[in-house]
């Protein structure tokens, strides 16, 4: 994926560079910690301020900052991605979302396989 465009804000998210957009979104944008994150103790549980009024939309990645490059941390990469745009399965957007993730030297690559309503696949990598 590219830079950001400032006309996929107003894409339908049924047509490639809306769907790009809004993984974008949901995977830029934090959400809140859950009871389970590995925070320190006094560590704000974070989100973000449209978290209130926008449900589904946001990745829990920001909890991975402090992580060893493991495993583990792939996994919990990966169940982060996942859980991020499971919002595209409820909606009815993608039927299934295959979600890979590997480290390239110090940055997480993700890779994620969508299949659309329609059958079709399109391919993000962020």
């Amino acid at each position: 994926m590219s830079l950001f465009q400032l006309s996929a804000i107003t894409e339908p998210v049924k047509s490639t560079l809306g769907l790009e957009h809004a993984i974008l979104q949901s995977l830029l944008n934090w959400a809140k910690a859950q009871k389970n994150d590995p925070l320190d103790n006094n560590q704000d549980k974070q989100g973000w301020w449209g978290g209130e009024f926008v449900q589904g939309v946001g990745c829990r990645d920001w909890t991975l900052a402090r992580s060893k490059r493991t495993v583990d941390t792939l996994n919990r990469a990966k169940r982060h991605t996942e859980q991020a745009l499971q919002w595209l399965i409820d909606k009815k957007v993608a039927t299934a979302i295959e979600v890979t993730a590997y480290f390239e030297g110090e940055k997480l690559i993700r890779i994620m396989n969508v299949t659309l309503k329609d059958g079709t696949t399109q391919q993000v990598t962020i």
